[in-house]
């Protein structure tokens, strides 16, 4: 008896420091159902990636495992695993908020590089590019694959997931172990040396603002001081902005959202665009790198100034339902439900629900009057995802050249148009499902199914970049043009 209660109350204290909510298994299956049931009905590319049979056993054998003493974490990561097989970039979960990540932080700042995890700051005498062999004796590459659930993207494509652990890495790792006051770091310096060290957690605030003094945001690169300033008009500034290499007679013009009002974004561009001519400017950057998505009329302005003639976007348009599964447990849409689901697609049945087919007219964009006719290059990472990635697909069908690394946006087909957000009943998980499945119009057809948009030229940060604070992309269109 004596050890019955001490184990139960060494399991309420444990979850009490990791902020777990107990739910009993009828709760918890019937959170599990109605995630299982918004699936089912409303998601129009749920077997893209995994057959109906294979993810039927899997909505089975975890309703299955779900016992008495399940969490509302434990809960969430068996969600994850389901999430993890749709392979939809748009299909997101968020924790419950009972985790409280705040105070007890993984503290060191990493970037991952062929699939390593390396320091992106010098804090703690730790040098930056030290190699991360293990964190409190689980070796690096198990974490990797661990924590890779928790950020979701468009078919097998990996950049958008590489990215996403980087800057979130001390939640998800809370999430996938617990939380931790304490972590042990064996790590290898750039000099080959080998070494442990032990370190306190720290506030998410404090590991935030040192976020912005990554070397991989390249402010050394461009003679600027590595900081908040730095990061603020640079990194997380969503108005797009331009800087010349006047030697060059280049431009490059940053645009890290499509999230901005569609006038006011416009209305910037027609700016710009203005100043490229006034200046007579041969050479346009424009770098998406840290784009991951916003309105798509935004991308489409932007490409219609540089643009050579008509364009489209979207062979058609897919949906499972048209209306939203499970009412009782939405939280918002973003779109009127009549107007943009049921009416636009209720006459356009085919035998497993509603498809517009686009036709070479209702798609087709047009050049800007004022488009820019100089040289163009595209800067694209894992980070460009959505209407970001739409952007590059149109500048690949031209032609246009793109660098960097695979995007994270789905290059065949993508999710999104209309958003649902849920929030179910006993574990407060907040899930958010996008009801309409993309078809790109693209032109080539050899890409691989379930990549992302490739590009032309892959160029990928170094170890050696890393430590040195180099932009690879900027530094080797910089020599190209230069000649």
């Amino acid at each position: 008896m004596k050890r019955t209660i001490f184990i139960l109350c060494f399991l309420i204290i444990s979850n009490a420091l990791n902020g777990q909510k107990q739910l009993d298994s009828l709760a918890a299956l019937k959170d599990f159902e109605i995630f299982e049931n918004i699936l089912k009905k409303g998601h129009p590319s749920l077997y893209e990636y995994t057959n109906e049979d294979s993810l039927h056993y899997s909505f089975e054998s975890t309703k299955e495992k779900i016992v008495k003493n399940t969490t509302d974490i434990d809960l969430y990561k068996k969600m994850l695993e389901i999430t993890d097989k749709v392979k939809d970039g748009h299909l997101l979960l968020f924790a419950p908020n009972t985790v409280k990540t705040n105070q007890y932080y993984f503290p060191l700042i990493l970037k991952i590089i062929n699939t390593h995890f390396y320091t992106d700051t010098d804090d703690f005498g730790i040098p930056i590019g030290s190699k991360i062999n293990a964190i409190n004796e689980r070796k690096a590459s198990k974490i990797l694959a661990d924590l890779k659930k928790y950020t979701p993207s468009d078919g097998h494509n990996l950049t958008k997931k590489y990215r996403d652990i980087e800057l979130k890495f001390g939640a998800f790792y809370a999430y996938e172990y617990g939380i931790t006051k304490e972590f042990i770091v064996d790590y290898t310096s750039p000099e080959g040396i080998t070494k442990s060290v032990t370190l306190d957690a720290e506030s998410f605030v404090t590991v935030k603002l040192r976020n912005t003094k990554r070397n991989s945001y390249f402010a050394k690169f461009h003679k600027q001081e590595n900081g908040f300033d730095f990061f603020k008009s640079y990194i997380n500034n969503k108005e797009p902005f331009i800087y010349y290499k006047d030697n060059l007679s280049t431009a490059i013009l940053v645009v890290n959202s499509f999230g901005i009002d569609i006038r006011a974004f416009k209305s910037k561009l027609i700016t710009v665009f203005k100043e490229l001519k006034e200046k007579e400017t041969k050479h346009l950057i424009i770098d998406l790198r840290n784009n991951d998505g916003g309105f798509r009329p935004n991308g489409v302005h932007l490409y219609s100034f540089i643009a050579k003639k008509p364009f489209k976007q979207i062979s058609s348009q897919y949906v499972s339902a048209i209306e939203v599964p499970e009412k009782e447990y939405v939280t918002r849409t973003f779109l009127n439900e009549k107007d943009f689901l049921t009416d636009k697609f209720k006459n356009h049945p085919v035998y497993d629900g509603w498809k517009l087919i686009f036709d070479d007219l209702e798609a087709l964009m047009v050049p800007e009057k004022r488009r820019f006719k100089g040289k163009v290059y595209v800067l694209t990472s894992g980070t460009t995802f959505s209407a970001a990635s739409s952007f590059c697909q149109s500048a690949k069908n031209e032609n246009i050249t793109l660098m960097g690394e695979e995007t994270g946006g789905g290059y065949y087909i993508s999710t999104g148009q209309f958003p649902v957000y849920y929030e179910l009943p006993n574990s407060k998980i907040v899930m958010v499902m996008s009801m309409v499945r993309v078809e790109n119009y693209v032109k080539d057809k050899t890409v691989k199914k379930g990549s992302g948009t490739p590009p032309d030229k892959y160029i990928n940060l170094s170890v050696d970049n890393l430590v040195e604070g180099k932009d690879p992309l900027l530094d080797y269109l910089f020599r190209l043009i230069k000649g």
